[in-house]
């Protein structure tokens, strides 16, 4: 396989049901968002898992579903229902703190761990209180579009990363003088 049809088949199998996981996500935030009255966050789904420190702070960092970032939502594709939930009341308190809320955030960060940080503990009460209250097309979008898109994706990225290491050898080869 050359590089031009792995880049075929990675926008194919693992850019597009991506693609897909952000759109349907995207319509749960903008429902949420018209109900609350703010703006609608920005959406990034990544194949990649992230950390609790995004790309801040190297170091020891524990492993997360997904982070709160500049008015983006930013999680891994196998983030559950209740973590994109979390990250949208995270979105609400920043939209209700305004620049307090980028300073808090980095003041608990620096001092607290994860799980102690006063903005995490709100975070996710109002999580559990918008998942209470939530319309039930908001389910049926989690139900139908999102749980079976990270389903195609986790089947294809299997798929995939058994063509991977064939085709790095094949490039290894071809840059040899």
């Amino acid at each position: 396989m050359d590089l031009r049809r792995f880049n075929d088949i990675l926008r194919e199998l693992v850019l597009r049901p991506l693609s897909d996981i952000e759109n349907s996500v995207e319509g749960i935030v903008e429902g949420l968002s018209e109900q609350f009255g703010v703006s609608r966050p920005r959406v990034v789904a990544t194949a990649v898992p992230t950390d609790e420190c995004g790309q801040e702070r190297p170091g020891l960092c524990r492993g997360i579903a997904g982070r709160y970032s500049d008015g983006a939502l930013v999680f891994f594709y196998r983030a559950t229902l209740p973590t994109i939930l979390h990250l949208f009341a995270h979105h609400l308190q920043a939209a209700e703190l305004g620049e307090r809320f980028r300073a808090a955030m980095a003041y608990e960060a620096e001092r607290l761990p994860w799980e102690l940080r006063p903005l995490e503990i709100a975070a996710s009460v109002r999580a559990a209180q918008i998942a209470r209250s939530a319309p039930p097309r908001l389910w049926r979008i989690w139900e139908d579009e999102v749980k079976p898109r990270i389903k195609e994706l986790d089947e294809n990225l299997a798929k995939l990363s058994g063509e991977v290491e064939p085709l790095l050898r094949v490039i290894a080869a071809q840059a040899r003088p």
